[in-house]
């Protein structure tokens, strides 16, 4: 499961938030936290999904990128 970062920095623009430290002291968690929930390298537990994506009042699916979709450009 990887988040769509390019979603998440569309979403924060529609709601005004400008930074990830600005999202990330907004939730009350650490913008490094922030950066490794958002990291290719990185795989986030579901809890951690669920809670950024309740935070920026869309569905889990919203923010995740299509594993089918990327395949097909390997």
């Amino acid at each position: 499961m990887k988040i769509d970062r390019f979603r998440i920095k569309k979403i924060m623009a529609e709601k005004r938030i400008s930074t990830q430290s600005e999202l990330a002291k907004m939730m009350g968690i650490s913008k490094n936290q922030l950066s490794n929930i958002l990291s290719d390298k990185y795989d986030p537990i579901k809890s951690n999904v669920r809670e950024l994506a309740q935070f920026l009042n869309v569905e889990v699916g919203e923010i995740l990128v299509n594993e089918l979709q990327n395949k097909g450009k390997e």
